[in-house]
């Protein structure tokens, strides 16, 4: 009765039963009605049916008043004949029949001999559509042949959906499948022939939590009633399947698009894309650009292919990222009909349509773009893009719309008012930051959108690339309103500043600001206990047993150092450290090496000092908008100079300057760990509260040529993982134990969180305290010495009286004791006193008391004027 594709050779060979029944079963129920169906209806069960099992309902039938119990289709085919009764010409029901574990080929066929073709002992099954025969005979459930959804498909009622959502609706059947678990079948009044508007219906009911999310597509396979479930999970003690069981059926209720929505209060309105959609309890007040209007498109959720495979019944599994595991549209002819080897690439840079390869001997002969052809989708489809079209007067929205689409294309954020990217090194793996220029923006939004213009020739959209306008548009605009605020960059497990959350996700975390990219495997903690921090402490301790500290408090100031390095991502700001010895060949270079692989697997921003303010401000917004871990000063040749932009980045979260070369300001994040080395070099004037020192001494006229045993800048860098998890173990078991805080004096900018992670977890494990330099250089300032000679030259000059700069600088001319004080001032040289920067010292020190005394603002006739004035409740040397 059957060729080689299982399908009837000729009408005259079916059965004389199924004459006058279109080909799919013997009875022919009245119409079922199209009117909105009634919800009340008594619930009357068949007793000879009834069960226990969830998502049960009710065996009846009837338009209301007095309920009527219809009898059970007594087979498959009349069960299917029901079902599928108001058909298209030529248009055929396909049913599937596997025995036991369903897997392998659900090869479509046409329903004929239904009974025969679907044995009760099988696992059978009904497709939701009819489908036409290709020009061969052969029936395929696929979209290119689809002809009319009849019914819509609960899957999972039981387990993955609460049956108490449905307790008001009356399905048209229910099945159950296995134990506790069914699915509800719901018949359409007439067949849906719009594709689309069967998935928009089937992603509704998803959304509203009613079926399991791979109940969709047009091919979607429904068990039938007379079956077996031969899934090994659902076999009972003996090994035998559980049989389905018909525990509901319906006839007589039927459903239009529009009462269905109704029924299950369904939202048939376009869904939002992934990136739009709104934060919880939250409505979407912008909806014409989340949902799209006649400019933006949005990028489909899923590739438009992938969904076309499911709805066909030829997607299998997805082997990796991008590349998925399909039936091969031509296995007809494979050997044997081996269902194998063939696999569908999604698209990429390279390969703008993506890429079909089949293992078998016609491999050469298809590639994608027949299976293009063969699901029905076309070229611009398939590469699964937004679009954006170009209407005349519509500038504003049209770069609004050229920002959702970067958006929804990733490592693209903003911060400080331009366009960031997020580069990956594809040798290291290390990530960084770009400012986004011209030329990168337009190449990001032509791989974002597929732009189109109004060709008013031909009368029809074509393709274009993004106008210069619309790009300079977006990239001068200052605020953005769509793209993701980027605060700074993670190459390990990081706090939330917000929280206190220990953040183990790589990727962006929205709640911080934070990019991070590392693997979460390497990292594991013990119980956040004291003794598991002591262990962790000596972890840290052991890489530093070979370096040369001359006190407890340098050491401290190391190990303080590496949970900076450690959590600097955490931190809004936090000082420097300055490793200094007195010779060279001590070790700082090392020191600093060691350190900072706590903070990345690559290799810090190595600069030179700057050596003036203009330089300053050029180097660090340079070096910071590249978004390092660390930026290390090497080998300095000069003392921390007090430069206002090195202020700043010390002590601020952010600065601000001028991009070289583009007539515009940036505002960059300043989450980075600054290490300086250099011999005998240390803070001066407003750096002296910036800045850690660390100090080597190795008790020898020639440190270099000592030997040591250990590498601990390599054994760091080759278990990142285990000494980055010590390190955070040990703030981490600080916060566990109630954050205690010891009782050491303030530190002013950096009381707060890097007190908290990198001072105060080392004090509660007995450490000396790491920030004892910062106390002592504030005290002994090496601009407090040559302010306090001035006061004393000046006072005994001038007395209280107000002089201005310039008769200041004339009386160091006959005055000895002044000249040498205003030439020991920073900046000032012998026999060469600047006025202007005599000027900018004495308003920097103004009220600051140094031996009793300080500078005020006086009073002259001339110009501004300076005097000093004995502060008598102050005495001796301080700052």
């Amino acid at each position: 009765m059957y060729d080689n594709n299982n399908m009837p050779s000729s009408s005259e060979d079916e059965p004389a039963s199924n004459k006058n029944s279109s080909g799919i079963g013997s009875v022919r129920l009245k119409p079922l009605a199209t009117t909105a169906p009634n919800l009340e209806l008594a619930a009357e069960v068949n007793a000879t049916t009834e069960s226990d099992g969830a998502g049960e309902v009710p065996l009846q039938g009837g338009k209301g008043g007095e309920a009527q119990s219809p009898p059970l289709p007594p087979s498959n085919a009349e069960f299917v004949a029901a079902v599928m009764s108001d058909r298209n010409d030529g248009a055929r029901a396909a049913v599937c029949s596997i025995a036991g574990e369903p897997r392998g080929n659900w090869e479509a066929l046409a329903a004929v001999d239904i009974d025969r073709q679907c044995p009760s002992d099988h696992n059978n099954y009904l497709n939701c559509s009819s489908f036409t025969p290709d020009e061969d005979g052969r029936l395929r459930a696929r979209t290119d042949s689809f002809s009319g959804c009849h019914f819509l498909l609960l899957d999972d009622v039981g387990t993955k959906v609460d049956p108490a959502k449905l307790d008001d609706f009356t399905p048209t059947w229910a099945i159950e499948t296995s134990p506790g678990n069914s699915q509800w079948g719901i018949c359409f009044a007439e067949p849906i022939e719009a594709q689309q508007k069967v998935i928009a219906l089937q992603s509704a009911i998803v959304a509203a939590g009613l079926s399991d999310p791979g109940s969709k597509g047009v091919a979607r396979w429904a068990r039938l009633p007379y079956a077996i479930n031969g899934k090994a999970k659902h076999r009972d003690k003996n090994g035998l399947p559980f049989r389905c069981r018909l525990t509901g059926w319906n006839p007589d209720m039927v459903y239009t698009i529009d009462s269905l929505a109704e029924a299950l209060s369904l939202d048939l309105s376009p869904p939002l894309p992934s990136f739009a959609r709104p934060e919880p309890g939250k409505r979407a007040t912008r909806a014409g650009e989340a949902r799209g209007d006649d400019i933006y498109t949005p990028q489909p959720v899923e590739n438009p292919v992938i969904t076309a495979l499911k709805e066909g019944g030829m997607y299998k599994r997805q082997i990796e990222p991008g590349k998925h595991d399909i039936t091969c549209p031509w296995t007809a002819e494979h050997t044997d009909g081996d269902d194998s080897g063939a696999a569908y690439f999604e698209p990429t840079e390279d390969f703008a349509y993506g890429g079909f390869r089949c293992q078998h001997s016609h491999g050469d002969r298809y590639h994608v773009g027949e299976l293009l052809d063969f699901v029905g989708i076309d070229r611009d489809q398939a590469r699964g893009k937004a679009r954006i079209r170009l209407i005349g007067g519509e500038l504003n929205r049209v770069v609004r719309s050229a920002e959702i689409a970067l958006t929804a294309v990733g490592d693209f954020y903003q911060s400080g008012g331009v366009i960031m990217a997020i580069r990956t090194d594809p040798t290291s793996g290390e990530i960084s930051t770009e400012v986004v220029n011209e030329q990168m923006l337009q190449t990001a939004l032509s791989d974002a959108a597929l732009w189109e213009r109004r060709d008013g020739k031909a009368s029809a959209w074509v393709r274009c690339d993004p106008p210069t306008r619309v790009v300079q548009s977006v990239l001068k605009a200052g605020t953005f309103r769509h793209l993701p605020v980027l605060n700074g960059l993670a190459r390990q497990p990081f706090f939330r500043e917000s929280d206190g959350v220990l953040v183990m996700q790589p990727g962006y975390d929205p709640v911080s600001g934070i990019y991070a990219a590392f693997n979460p495997a390497e990292y594991r903690f013990p119980d956040l206990t004291r003794e598991a921090a002591v262990d962790a402490l000596a972890d840290l301790n052991a890489l530093l047993g070979e370096f040369h500290f001359p006190s407890e408090a340098d050491r401290s100031a190391a190990l303080s150092a590496i949970l900076t390095a450690t959590v600097r991502p955490s931190l809004p700001f936090a000082p420097a450290f300055n490793i200094t010895a007195s010779t060279p060949g001590t070790g700082k270079s090392y020191l600093a090496r060691t350190i900072i692989p706590f903070g990345s697997t690559a290799s810090a921003q190595t600069v030179g000092y700057p050596a003036t303010a203009e330089e300053a401000s050029k180097s660090m917004l340079a070096t910071l908008l590249q978004g390092p871990a660390a930026i290390v000063f090497d080998d300095m040749q000069t003392d921390w100079k007090p430069f206002a932009v090195m202020n700043r980045m010390l002590t601020s979260e952010t600065i601000t300057e001028r991009i070289l070369g583009v007539s515009r300001a940036a505002t960059v994040s300043t989450r980075s760990l600054i290490l300086g080395t250099g011999n005998n070099i240390g803070p001066v004037g407003d750096m002296s509260r910036r800045v850690i020192t660390i100090r080597l001494y190795a008790q020898t006229s020639n440190p270099a040529t000592l030997s040591y045993k250990g590498r601990p800048a390599q054994e760091v860098a080759a278990d990142r993982g285990k000494f980055v998890s010590s390190a955070l173990t040990i703030v981490r078991a600080w916060m566990a134990a109630g954050k205690p805080r010891a009782d050491v004096p303030d530190i002013a900018s950096y009381d707060g969180l890097w007190s908290d992670y990198c001072r105060q977890p080392l004090l509660w494990l007995g450490q000396a305290d790491p920030a004892i330099s910062l106390v002592e250089q504030v005290q002994d300032d090496p601009y407090l010495e040559p302010l306090g000679y001035l006061l004393e030259a000046w006072d005994r000059q001038f007395g209280d009286q107000a002089v201005t700069v310039r008769k200041l600088v004339d009386a160091g001319l006959e005055n000895t004791e002044l000249a040498e004080a205003l030439e020991d001032l920073p900046g000032m040289a012998k026999g060469s006193i600047n006025r202007s920067s005599l000027g900018w010292f004495l308003k920097k020190n103004v009220q600051r008391i140094v031996n009793g005394m300080e500078i005020r603002p006086g009073e002259s006739s001339e110009r501004r004027a300076w005097r000093v004035v004995r502060v008598p409740s102050e005495g001796g040397k301080g700052g």
